[in-house]
Protein backbone atom coordinates (compact mmCIF):
# COMPACT_ATOMS: atom_id res chain seq x y z
CA UNK A 1 0.00 0.00 0.00
CA UNK A 2 1.07 3.15 -0.92
CA UNK A 3 2.43 5.10 2.33
CA UNK A 4 3.70 8.23 0.92
CA UNK A 5 2.18 11.25 -1.89
CA UNK A 6 3.42 9.61 -5.29
CA UNK A 7 6.60 11.61 -6.60
CA UNK A 8 6.21 13.02 -10.20
CA UNK A 9 8.11 12.67 -13.69
CA UNK A 10 9.64 16.29 -14.67
CA UNK A 11 8.69 17.65 -17.75
CA UNK A 12 10.91 16.34 -19.41
CA UNK A 13 10.62 12.75 -18.81
CA UNK A 14 6.68 13.57 -20.08
CA UNK A 15 7.98 15.00 -23.01
CA UNK A 16 10.42 12.40 -24.45
CA UNK A 17 8.60 8.92 -22.80
CA UNK A 18 7.42 6.52 -24.98
CA UNK A 19 4.42 4.62 -23.61
CA UNK A 20 3.46 1.19 -24.74
CA UNK A 21 6.27 -1.33 -24.93
CA UNK A 22 6.51 -4.38 -27.23
CA UNK A 23 6.60 -4.82 -31.08
CA UNK A 24 3.88 -2.12 -33.00
CA UNK A 25 4.49 -3.65 -36.91
CA UNK A 26 1.87 -6.33 -37.13
CA UNK A 27 -0.75 -3.94 -35.82
CA UNK A 28 0.88 -1.21 -38.49
CA UNK A 29 0.95 -3.82 -41.06
CA UNK A 30 -2.87 -4.55 -40.95
CA UNK A 31 -3.40 -0.77 -40.92
CA UNK A 32 -1.75 -0.41 -44.03
CA UNK A 33 -2.89 -3.98 -45.59
CA UNK A 34 -6.80 -2.79 -44.38
CA UNK A 35 -5.99 0.80 -46.58
CA UNK A 36 -4.16 -0.72 -49.59
CA UNK A 37 -5.87 -3.62 -50.88
CA UNK A 38 -9.51 -2.13 -51.09
CA UNK A 39 -7.47 1.15 -52.47
CA UNK A 40 -5.86 -1.24 -55.46
CA UNK A 41 -8.92 -2.72 -56.25
CA UNK A 42 -10.86 0.57 -56.59
CA UNK A 43 -7.86 2.43 -58.76
CA UNK A 44 -8.09 -1.22 -61.20
CA UNK A 45 -11.72 0.51 -61.61
CA UNK A 46 -10.56 3.86 -62.13
CA UNK A 47 -12.32 4.99 -58.69
CA UNK A 48 -9.41 7.60 -57.38
CA UNK A 49 -11.35 10.11 -55.78
CA UNK A 50 -13.20 6.93 -53.78
CA UNK A 51 -9.87 6.12 -52.83
CA UNK A 52 -9.52 9.18 -49.71
CA UNK A 53 -12.93 7.56 -48.49
CA UNK A 54 -11.95 3.92 -48.39
CA UNK A 55 -9.13 5.28 -46.20
CA UNK A 56 -10.94 6.85 -44.25
CA UNK A 57 -13.50 3.66 -42.98
CA UNK A 58 -9.64 2.27 -42.95
CA UNK A 59 -9.02 3.54 -39.48
CA UNK A 60 -11.40 0.98 -37.89
CA UNK A 61 -8.41 -1.69 -37.93
CA UNK A 62 -6.47 0.78 -35.35
CA UNK A 63 -9.35 0.42 -32.91
CA UNK A 64 -9.04 -3.38 -33.06
CA UNK A 65 -5.34 -3.42 -32.10
CA UNK A 66 -4.80 -4.56 -28.22
CA UNK A 67 -7.96 -6.81 -28.15
CA UNK A 68 -8.08 -10.64 -27.88
CA UNK A 69 -10.41 -12.18 -31.32
CA UNK A 70 -13.00 -13.22 -29.23
CA UNK A 71 -13.69 -9.33 -28.08
CA UNK A 72 -11.90 -7.67 -31.38
CA UNK A 73 -14.61 -8.54 -33.88
CA UNK A 74 -17.15 -7.15 -31.74
CA UNK A 75 -14.69 -3.93 -31.63
CA UNK A 76 -14.28 -3.42 -35.32
CA UNK A 77 -17.69 -3.85 -35.91
CA UNK A 78 -18.60 -1.22 -33.25
CA UNK A 79 -16.08 1.23 -34.41
CA UNK A 80 -17.10 0.47 -37.93
CA UNK A 81 -20.62 1.28 -37.38
CA UNK A 82 -19.33 5.07 -35.97
CA UNK A 83 -16.98 5.86 -38.90
CA UNK A 84 -19.54 5.05 -41.20
CA UNK A 85 -22.30 7.25 -39.31
CA UNK A 86 -19.51 9.73 -38.78
CA UNK A 87 -18.75 9.79 -42.15
CA UNK A 88 -22.43 10.20 -43.59
CA UNK A 89 -23.64 12.27 -41.00
CA UNK A 90 -20.66 14.76 -42.10
CA UNK A 91 -21.48 14.51 -45.67
CA UNK A 92 -24.82 15.70 -44.95
CA UNK A 93 -23.94 18.53 -42.72
CA UNK A 94 -21.22 19.68 -45.57
CA UNK A 95 -23.89 19.42 -48.36
CA UNK A 96 -26.57 21.60 -46.63
CA UNK A 97 -23.57 23.94 -45.84
CA UNK A 98 -21.76 24.39 -48.77
CA UNK A 99 -24.56 24.16 -50.77
CA UNK A 100 -25.71 27.16 -48.51
CA UNK A 101 -22.47 29.20 -49.31
CA UNK A 102 -22.17 28.22 -52.84
CA UNK A 103 -25.57 30.08 -53.09
CA UNK A 104 -24.83 33.10 -51.74
CA UNK A 105 -25.28 32.22 -47.75
CA UNK A 106 -23.13 33.93 -45.16
CA UNK A 107 -20.27 31.88 -44.71
CA UNK A 108 -21.71 31.75 -41.05
CA UNK A 109 -23.44 28.52 -41.86
CA UNK A 110 -20.09 26.85 -40.97
CA UNK A 111 -21.67 26.98 -37.60
CA UNK A 112 -23.21 24.00 -38.23
CA UNK A 113 -20.18 22.19 -38.86
CA UNK A 114 -18.84 23.35 -35.27
CA UNK A 115 -22.13 22.46 -33.83
CA UNK A 116 -21.91 18.94 -35.23
CA UNK A 117 -18.02 18.22 -34.64
CA UNK A 118 -18.66 19.64 -31.28
CA UNK A 119 -21.22 17.34 -30.33
CA UNK A 120 -19.20 14.15 -31.65
CA UNK A 121 -16.47 15.17 -29.62
CA UNK A 122 -18.11 16.02 -26.35
CA UNK A 123 -20.31 12.76 -26.14
CA UNK A 124 -17.58 10.58 -27.86
CA UNK A 125 -15.05 12.03 -24.63
CA UNK A 126 -17.64 11.23 -22.55
CA UNK A 127 -18.39 7.65 -23.72
CA UNK A 128 -14.85 7.19 -24.03
CA UNK A 129 -13.81 8.20 -20.46
CA UNK A 130 -16.79 7.36 -18.62
CA UNK A 131 -15.76 3.10 -20.04
CA UNK A 132 -12.24 3.69 -19.52
CA UNK A 133 -11.51 2.79 -23.09
CA UNK A 134 -7.50 2.60 -24.43
CA UNK A 135 -6.33 5.41 -26.99
CA UNK A 136 -7.30 6.19 -29.54
CA UNK A 137 -10.65 6.89 -28.21
CA UNK A 138 -12.85 9.36 -30.00
CA UNK A 139 -10.15 11.24 -31.70
CA UNK A 140 -10.21 9.12 -35.57
CA UNK A 141 -14.49 8.88 -35.55
CA UNK A 142 -14.31 12.84 -35.09
CA UNK A 143 -11.28 13.57 -37.68
CA UNK A 144 -13.03 11.30 -40.64
CA UNK A 145 -16.38 12.93 -39.64
CA UNK A 146 -15.33 16.50 -39.39
CA UNK A 147 -13.08 15.85 -43.02
CA UNK A 148 -16.37 14.29 -44.24
CA UNK A 149 -18.10 17.70 -44.29
CA UNK A 150 -15.36 18.26 -46.91
CA UNK A 151 -16.80 16.06 -49.55
CA UNK A 152 -19.27 17.75 -50.80
CA UNK A 153 -16.13 19.33 -53.04
CA UNK A 154 -15.54 15.82 -54.12
CA UNK A 155 -18.94 15.50 -55.92
CA UNK A 156 -19.84 12.61 -54.18
CA UNK A 157 -23.03 11.87 -52.10
CA UNK A 158 -23.81 10.92 -48.21
CA UNK A 159 -24.93 7.80 -49.34
CA UNK A 160 -22.05 7.08 -51.70
CA UNK A 161 -19.69 8.38 -48.80
CA UNK A 162 -20.75 6.40 -46.55
CA UNK A 163 -20.74 3.33 -48.82
CA UNK A 164 -16.65 3.72 -49.77
CA UNK A 165 -16.15 4.16 -46.20
CA UNK A 166 -17.97 1.01 -45.24
CA UNK A 167 -15.51 -0.71 -47.53
CA UNK A 168 -12.69 0.56 -45.56
CA UNK A 169 -14.86 -0.78 -42.62
CA UNK A 170 -15.24 -4.39 -44.09
CA UNK A 171 -11.95 -4.67 -45.10
CA UNK A 172 -10.60 -3.40 -41.94
CA UNK A 173 -12.47 -6.52 -40.40
CA UNK A 174 -11.46 -8.98 -42.55
CA UNK A 175 -7.36 -7.98 -41.68
CA UNK A 176 -7.71 -7.97 -38.53
CA UNK A 177 -9.22 -11.26 -38.15
CA UNK A 178 -7.44 -12.63 -40.46
CA UNK A 179 -4.51 -13.86 -37.95
CA UNK A 180 -6.90 -15.35 -36.10
CA UNK A 181 -7.26 -18.05 -38.52
CA UNK A 182 -3.35 -18.72 -38.04
CA UNK A 183 -3.04 -18.51 -34.27
CA UNK A 184 -6.84 -17.78 -32.77
CA UNK A 185 -4.71 -16.95 -28.63
CA UNK A 186 -1.79 -15.26 -30.32
CA UNK A 187 -2.75 -11.71 -28.91
CA UNK A 188 -2.52 -12.93 -25.20
CA UNK A 189 0.11 -14.82 -25.90
CA UNK A 190 2.06 -11.96 -27.08
CA UNK A 191 1.02 -9.41 -24.61
CA UNK A 192 2.41 -12.13 -21.78
CA UNK A 193 5.59 -12.40 -23.54
CA UNK A 194 5.78 -8.45 -23.84
CA UNK A 195 5.02 -8.23 -20.26
CA UNK A 196 7.65 -10.92 -19.18
CA UNK A 197 10.13 -9.38 -21.62
CA UNK A 198 9.37 -5.24 -20.19
CA UNK A 199 9.50 -6.72 -16.69
CA UNK A 200 13.36 -8.18 -17.21
CA UNK A 201 13.63 -4.80 -19.58
CA UNK A 202 13.59 -2.45 -15.77
CA UNK A 203 16.42 -4.91 -14.15
CA UNK A 204 18.87 -2.03 -13.12
CA UNK A 205 16.73 1.14 -15.41
CA UNK A 206 14.25 2.55 -12.87
CA UNK A 207 13.70 5.69 -14.92
CA UNK A 208 9.78 6.72 -15.27
CA UNK A 209 9.77 5.52 -19.19
CA UNK A 210 10.95 1.59 -18.22
CA UNK A 211 8.60 1.56 -15.15
CA UNK A 212 5.11 2.86 -16.90
CA UNK A 213 5.95 0.36 -19.73
CA UNK A 214 6.17 -2.38 -17.53
CA UNK A 215 2.74 -1.30 -16.05
CA UNK A 216 1.14 -0.77 -19.24
CA UNK A 217 2.51 -4.34 -19.90
CA UNK A 218 1.06 -5.56 -17.05
CA UNK A 219 -2.39 -3.73 -17.58
CA UNK A 220 -2.69 -5.01 -21.13
CA UNK A 221 -1.89 -8.42 -20.31
CA UNK A 222 -4.69 -8.60 -17.70
CA UNK A 223 -7.00 -7.11 -20.26
CA UNK A 224 -6.16 -9.23 -22.73
CA UNK A 225 -7.01 -12.56 -20.91
CA UNK A 226 -10.10 -11.27 -19.40
CA UNK A 227 -11.12 -10.48 -22.93
CA UNK A 228 -9.84 -13.75 -23.79
CA UNK A 229 -11.67 -15.54 -21.19
CA UNK A 230 -8.75 -17.08 -19.14
CA UNK A 231 -9.69 -15.67 -16.01
CA UNK A 232 -12.82 -14.33 -14.85
CA UNK A 233 -14.12 -13.38 -11.28
CA UNK A 234 -10.49 -12.74 -10.25
CA UNK A 235 -9.99 -16.35 -10.71
CA UNK A 236 -8.04 -18.51 -13.30
CA UNK A 237 -10.11 -20.47 -15.88
CA UNK A 238 -7.53 -21.58 -18.35
CA UNK A 239 -5.17 -23.94 -18.15
CA UNK A 240 -2.34 -22.78 -20.49
CA UNK A 241 -0.45 -20.92 -18.00
CA UNK A 242 -0.50 -17.67 -19.10
CA UNK A 243 -2.14 -16.18 -16.44
CA UNK A 244 0.33 -17.50 -13.73
CA UNK A 245 3.28 -16.08 -15.55
CA UNK A 246 1.32 -12.68 -15.64
CA UNK A 247 1.12 -13.43 -11.78
CA UNK A 248 4.98 -14.00 -11.44
CA UNK A 249 5.74 -11.06 -13.59
CA UNK A 250 3.73 -8.67 -10.97
CA UNK A 251 5.12 -10.23 -8.16
CA UNK A 252 8.36 -8.73 -9.75
CA UNK A 253 6.86 -6.04 -10.62
CA UNK A 254 5.82 -4.85 -6.92
CA UNK A 255 7.29 -2.27 -4.95
CA UNK A 256 8.66 -0.74 -8.28
CA UNK A 257 7.41 2.69 -7.55
CA UNK A 258 5.43 2.05 -10.93
CA UNK A 259 2.37 3.04 -9.52
CA UNK A 260 3.71 6.82 -9.28
CA UNK A 261 4.15 7.09 -13.20
CA UNK A 262 0.47 7.12 -14.65
CA UNK A 263 0.71 10.82 -15.79
CA UNK A 264 3.11 10.05 -18.58
CA UNK A 265 0.53 9.06 -21.22
CA UNK A 266 -3.16 8.82 -22.71
CA UNK A 267 -3.57 4.75 -21.52
CA UNK A 268 -4.26 4.84 -17.69
CA UNK A 269 -2.99 1.88 -16.36
CA UNK A 270 -6.36 1.33 -13.96
CA UNK A 271 -4.73 -1.46 -12.01
CA UNK A 272 -2.86 -1.86 -8.51
CA UNK A 273 0.34 -2.90 -9.14
CA UNK A 274 1.41 -4.07 -5.79
CA UNK A 275 -1.60 -6.54 -5.31
CA UNK A 276 0.22 -9.93 -7.13
CA UNK A 277 -3.80 -11.48 -7.30
CA UNK A 278 -5.70 -12.21 -10.25
CA UNK A 279 -8.09 -8.32 -10.93
CA UNK A 280 -11.37 -8.79 -11.44
CA UNK A 281 -12.69 -6.68 -14.30
CA UNK A 282 -14.57 -4.19 -15.92
CA UNK A 283 -18.31 -3.51 -14.82
CA UNK A 284 -21.12 -3.85 -17.08
CA UNK A 285 -21.28 -0.80 -19.77
CA UNK A 286 -24.20 0.28 -17.90
CA UNK A 287 -22.67 0.95 -14.65
CA UNK A 288 -19.92 2.88 -16.20
CA UNK A 289 -21.91 5.02 -18.13
CA UNK A 290 -24.48 5.39 -15.22
CA UNK A 291 -22.21 5.97 -12.39
CA UNK A 292 -20.17 9.14 -14.97
CA UNK A 293 -23.37 11.30 -15.36
CA UNK A 294 -22.78 13.16 -12.76
CA UNK A 295 -21.19 16.84 -12.79
CA UNK A 296 -18.26 15.80 -11.06
CA UNK A 297 -17.48 12.95 -12.53
CA UNK A 298 -13.82 12.74 -14.54
CA UNK A 299 -15.66 11.70 -17.74
CA UNK A 300 -18.48 14.74 -17.43
CA UNK A 301 -16.04 17.45 -16.32
CA UNK A 302 -13.54 16.10 -19.54
CA UNK A 303 -16.42 16.57 -21.34
CA UNK A 304 -17.54 19.73 -20.30
CA UNK A 305 -13.73 21.10 -21.16
CA UNK A 306 -13.54 19.81 -24.26
CA UNK A 307 -17.14 21.11 -25.42
CA UNK A 308 -16.11 25.03 -24.57
CA UNK A 309 -12.73 24.24 -26.10
CA UNK A 310 -13.91 22.94 -29.71
CA UNK A 311 -16.83 25.73 -29.81
CA UNK A 312 -14.32 28.53 -28.76
CA UNK A 313 -11.47 26.90 -31.94
CA UNK A 314 -14.33 26.54 -34.02
CA UNK A 315 -15.73 29.83 -33.40
CA UNK A 316 -12.82 31.68 -33.91
CA UNK A 317 -12.55 29.39 -36.68
CA UNK A 318 -15.15 30.94 -38.99
CA UNK A 319 -14.90 34.71 -37.79
CA UNK A 320 -11.07 34.52 -39.30
CA UNK A 321 -12.35 33.35 -42.39
CA UNK A 322 -11.16 29.73 -42.64
CA UNK A 323 -13.03 27.05 -44.10
CA UNK A 324 -12.14 23.85 -41.93
CA UNK A 325 -13.45 24.23 -38.77
CA UNK A 326 -13.19 20.84 -38.03
CA UNK A 327 -9.73 20.71 -38.18
CA UNK A 328 -9.75 23.48 -35.46
CA UNK A 329 -12.13 21.54 -33.15
CA UNK A 330 -9.83 17.88 -33.76
CA UNK A 331 -6.71 19.98 -32.15
CA UNK A 332 -8.85 20.86 -29.68
CA UNK A 333 -9.86 17.86 -28.76
CA UNK A 334 -6.37 16.00 -28.77
CA UNK A 335 -5.20 17.84 -25.72
CA UNK A 336 -8.10 17.30 -23.81
CA UNK A 337 -9.44 14.00 -24.50
CA UNK A 338 -8.60 11.94 -21.47
CA UNK A 339 -8.68 14.31 -18.95
CA UNK A 340 -5.04 14.94 -18.19
CA UNK A 341 -3.52 16.53 -14.83
CA UNK A 342 -2.24 20.35 -15.87
CA UNK A 343 1.51 19.87 -16.02
CA UNK A 344 1.00 16.49 -18.24
CA UNK A 345 -1.51 18.59 -20.17
CA UNK A 346 0.62 21.22 -21.05
CA UNK A 347 3.50 19.02 -22.00
CA UNK A 348 0.83 17.01 -24.39
CA UNK A 349 0.31 20.67 -25.65
CA UNK A 350 3.33 21.13 -26.94
CA UNK A 351 3.30 17.70 -28.10
CA UNK A 352 0.21 18.17 -30.53
CA UNK A 353 1.10 21.51 -31.51
CA UNK A 354 5.08 19.79 -32.88
CA UNK A 355 3.27 16.79 -34.25
CA UNK A 356 0.21 18.49 -36.08
CA UNK A 357 2.83 21.57 -37.59
CA UNK A 358 5.15 18.78 -39.10
CA UNK A 359 2.12 16.82 -40.49
CA UNK A 360 0.96 20.13 -42.16
CA UNK A 361 4.43 20.06 -43.41
CA UNK A 362 4.37 16.35 -44.72
CA UNK A 363 1.16 17.46 -46.55
CA UNK A 364 2.74 19.99 -48.33
CA UNK A 365 5.46 18.58 -49.75
CA UNK A 366 2.95 15.27 -50.67
CA UNK A 367 0.68 18.02 -52.32
CA UNK A 368 4.23 19.12 -54.16
CA UNK A 369 4.24 16.07 -55.61
CA UNK A 370 1.46 15.69 -56.98
CA UNK A 371 0.47 12.30 -55.33
CA UNK A 372 -2.51 10.64 -57.46
CA UNK A 373 -3.64 7.37 -58.15
CA UNK A 374 -1.35 5.05 -56.94
CA UNK A 375 1.19 7.34 -55.52
CA UNK A 376 -1.67 8.83 -53.46
CA UNK A 377 -2.69 4.92 -52.37
CA UNK A 378 0.68 4.55 -51.55
CA UNK A 379 0.69 7.47 -48.97
CA UNK A 380 -2.36 7.04 -47.80
CA UNK A 381 -1.28 3.50 -46.57
CA UNK A 382 2.36 4.34 -45.31
CA UNK A 383 0.54 7.39 -43.29
CA UNK A 384 -1.62 4.58 -41.42
CA UNK A 385 0.94 2.16 -40.94
CA UNK A 386 2.90 4.79 -39.37
CA UNK A 387 -0.28 6.40 -37.30
CA UNK A 388 -0.61 2.34 -35.83
CA UNK A 389 2.64 2.79 -34.90
CA UNK A 390 2.98 5.51 -32.64
CA UNK A 391 -0.63 5.85 -31.56
CA UNK A 392 0.16 4.46 -28.00
CA UNK A 393 3.34 5.37 -27.94
CA UNK A 394 3.77 9.08 -29.06
CA UNK A 395 0.69 11.65 -30.13
CA UNK A 396 2.90 14.28 -31.36
CA UNK A 397 4.33 11.53 -33.98
CA UNK A 398 0.77 10.58 -34.50
CA UNK A 399 -0.85 13.37 -35.76
CA UNK A 400 2.67 14.30 -38.11
CA UNK A 401 0.53 10.74 -40.17
CA UNK A 402 -2.64 11.37 -39.48
CA UNK A 403 -3.12 14.92 -40.75
CA UNK A 404 -2.36 14.36 -44.35
CA UNK A 405 -5.08 11.84 -44.51
CA UNK A 406 -7.39 14.64 -42.99
CA UNK A 407 -6.46 17.22 -45.38
CA UNK A 408 -6.65 14.99 -48.25
CA UNK A 409 -9.83 13.74 -47.12
CA UNK A 410 -10.92 17.13 -47.01
CA UNK A 411 -10.03 17.91 -51.19
CA UNK A 412 -7.08 20.17 -49.53
CA UNK A 413 -5.01 18.41 -52.82
CA UNK A 414 -7.21 20.36 -54.76
CA UNK A 415 -6.48 23.80 -53.24
CA UNK A 416 -4.00 26.39 -52.93
CA UNK A 417 -1.17 24.87 -50.72
CA UNK A 418 0.08 28.17 -49.10
CA UNK A 419 -3.68 28.83 -47.73
CA UNK A 420 -4.12 25.77 -46.51
CA UNK A 421 -1.23 25.48 -44.50
CA UNK A 422 -1.46 29.10 -43.20
CA UNK A 423 -4.91 28.49 -42.14
CA UNK A 424 -3.93 25.26 -40.90
CA UNK A 425 -1.04 26.19 -38.88
CA UNK A 426 -2.79 29.30 -37.27
CA UNK A 427 -6.20 26.85 -36.24
CA UNK A 428 -3.60 24.62 -34.59
CA UNK A 429 -2.01 27.68 -33.10
CA UNK A 430 -5.21 28.90 -31.35
CA UNK A 431 -6.79 25.28 -30.60
CA UNK A 432 -3.68 24.46 -28.37
CA UNK A 433 -4.34 27.61 -26.44
CA UNK A 434 -8.05 27.12 -26.13
CA UNK A 435 -7.30 24.03 -24.40
CA UNK A 436 -5.09 24.82 -22.47
CA UNK A 437 -7.16 27.80 -20.87
CA UNK A 438 -9.79 25.17 -19.91
CA UNK A 439 -6.94 22.98 -18.81
CA UNK A 440 -5.66 25.53 -16.47
CA UNK A 441 -8.76 27.69 -15.37
CA UNK A 442 -12.12 25.60 -15.67
CA UNK A 443 -13.68 24.45 -12.62
CA UNK A 444 -10.26 25.03 -10.21
CA UNK A 445 -11.62 22.60 -7.92
CA UNK A 446 -12.48 19.75 -9.89
CA UNK A 447 -10.09 17.13 -9.03
CA UNK A 448 -10.71 17.71 -4.84
CA UNK A 449 -14.36 16.92 -5.72
CA UNK A 450 -13.83 14.15 -8.20
CA UNK A 451 -12.14 12.19 -5.37
CA UNK A 452 -14.13 12.88 -2.42
CA UNK A 453 -16.91 11.38 -5.08
CA UNK A 454 -15.10 8.59 -5.54
CA UNK A 455 -14.25 7.98 -1.83
CA UNK A 456 -17.73 8.32 -0.82
CA UNK A 457 -18.79 5.30 -4.02
CA UNK A 458 -16.08 3.33 -2.16
CA UNK A 459 -17.96 3.04 1.27
CA UNK A 460 -21.30 2.53 -1.08
CA UNK A 461 -19.54 -0.36 -2.97
CA UNK A 462 -18.45 -1.70 0.70
CA UNK A 463 -21.57 -0.98 2.45
CA UNK A 464 -23.75 -3.07 -0.76
CA UNK A 465 -21.29 -6.05 -0.50
CA UNK A 466 -21.61 -6.15 3.34
CA UNK A 467 -25.17 -6.14 3.18
CA UNK A 468 -25.28 -8.57 0.67
CA UNK A 469 -23.12 -10.82 2.48
CA UNK A 470 -25.88 -10.97 5.43
CA UNK A 471 -27.38 -13.44 3.06
CA UNK A 472 -25.25 -14.82 0.48
CA UNK A 473 -21.51 -16.48 -0.03
CA UNK A 474 -18.69 -14.05 -1.30
CA UNK A 475 -18.97 -16.10 -3.97
CA UNK A 476 -22.54 -15.50 -5.08
CA UNK A 477 -21.78 -11.61 -4.48
CA UNK A 478 -18.69 -11.35 -7.74
CA UNK A 479 -20.78 -8.48 -9.38
CA UNK A 480 -20.76 -6.71 -6.10
CA UNK A 481 -17.03 -7.70 -6.00
CA UNK A 482 -16.13 -6.41 -8.69
CA UNK A 483 -17.52 -3.15 -8.78
CA UNK A 484 -16.11 -2.65 -5.52
CA UNK A 485 -12.51 -3.24 -6.79
CA UNK A 486 -12.79 -0.66 -9.87
CA UNK A 487 -14.22 1.84 -7.38
CA UNK A 488 -10.86 1.45 -5.96
CA UNK A 489 -9.02 1.54 -8.34
CA UNK A 490 -11.13 4.62 -9.18
CA UNK A 491 -10.25 6.40 -5.97
CA UNK A 492 -6.63 5.21 -6.36
CA UNK A 493 -6.19 6.84 -9.66
CA UNK A 494 -7.73 10.11 -8.38
CA UNK A 495 -5.78 10.40 -4.69
CA UNK A 496 -2.54 10.75 -7.06
CA UNK A 497 -4.03 13.29 -9.74
CA UNK A 498 -4.90 15.41 -6.54
CA UNK A 499 -1.56 14.93 -5.48
CA UNK A 500 -0.40 16.21 -8.41
CA UNK A 501 -2.73 19.24 -8.99
CA UNK A 502 -3.37 19.88 -5.09
CA UNK A 503 -0.80 18.64 -3.19
CA UNK A 504 -2.04 20.95 0.01
CA UNK A 505 -5.32 18.58 -0.23
CA UNK A 506 -4.12 15.43 -1.25
CA UNK A 507 -1.81 15.68 1.90
CA UNK A 508 -5.17 16.65 4.04
CA UNK A 509 -6.67 13.79 2.61
CA UNK A 510 -3.79 10.77 1.91
CA UNK A 511 -4.17 8.88 5.46
CA UNK A 512 -7.56 8.48 4.78
CA UNK A 513 -7.31 7.43 1.19
CA UNK A 514 -4.62 5.05 2.60
CA UNK A 515 -7.54 3.67 5.40
CA UNK A 516 -10.48 3.22 2.62
CA UNK A 517 -7.92 1.21 0.36
CA UNK A 518 -6.93 -0.84 3.62
CA UNK A 519 -10.27 -1.72 4.71
CA UNK A 520 -11.61 -1.82 0.60
CA UNK A 521 -9.00 -4.45 0.19
CA UNK A 522 -9.17 -6.05 3.38
CA UNK A 523 -12.96 -7.00 2.67
CA UNK A 524 -11.89 -8.25 -1.18
CA UNK A 525 -9.54 -10.70 0.37
CA UNK A 526 -11.37 -11.70 2.95
CA UNK A 527 -14.51 -12.81 0.37
CA UNK A 528 -11.86 -14.32 -2.09
CA UNK A 529 -10.25 -16.50 0.77
CA UNK A 530 -14.04 -17.96 1.68
CA UNK A 531 -15.56 -17.67 -1.26
CA UNK A 532 -18.14 -20.83 -0.45
CA UNK A 533 -18.66 -19.96 2.85
CA UNK A 534 -21.34 -17.66 5.12
CA UNK A 535 -19.83 -15.08 6.37
CA UNK A 536 -20.03 -14.75 10.50
CA UNK A 537 -22.36 -11.65 10.88
CA UNK A 538 -19.62 -10.66 13.70
CA UNK A 539 -17.12 -10.78 11.24
CA UNK A 540 -19.15 -8.62 8.79
CA UNK A 541 -20.04 -5.76 11.61
CA UNK A 542 -16.54 -5.42 12.56
CA UNK A 543 -15.13 -4.44 8.56
CA UNK A 544 -18.54 -2.39 8.89
CA UNK A 545 -17.35 -0.70 12.10
CA UNK A 546 -13.98 -0.12 10.41
CA UNK A 547 -14.96 1.92 7.52
CA UNK A 548 -17.24 3.89 9.60
CA UNK A 549 -14.36 4.62 11.30
CA UNK A 550 -12.25 5.62 8.14
CA UNK A 551 -15.51 7.89 7.40
CA UNK A 552 -15.34 9.63 10.56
Amino acid sequence: MIETLPPRPSPWQLFTAFHSPGPRWPGALRAGLAMGLPGTLALLLGLEAELLLIAAGSFTVIHGEGYAYRARWKVLLTAGAFFITGAVAGAFVGTVVWGQIEAGATRWWLLLTVIFSTTIAGFGVFIANALRLPPPGPWFILLVAGASTMTYRLGLNPVEVGAWAGVGVLSSLLVGMAPALVNPHGPEQKAVRVLEDTVADIDGDMSVAKLHQAQTALTNAWFMLADAGAIHAGRIVDSSGLAERTLAAQLKLAGTDSRAVDEISDNKNLIDVDRARVPHFRPSVSYRLYRSVHPDSHAMMTASRVVLACLGAGVTSVSLGFDRPDWAIVSALLILQWGPDRIPGTVRGVHRFLGSVLGVVLFGGLHLLGVHGWSLMLALSVCLFFAEIFVTRNYALTVIFTTPVALMLGGALDVDLDVTMTERVIEIVFSVVFALVLLWLYRPDAEPAHHLRLQRRCRRAMSSLLGALLTATPDQTLELRRDLQYELLSERRAAQSLARNNPDIAEERWNEHLGLQRAGYALLDYCEAHGDLRLPIGDIQAVAERIEAHHE
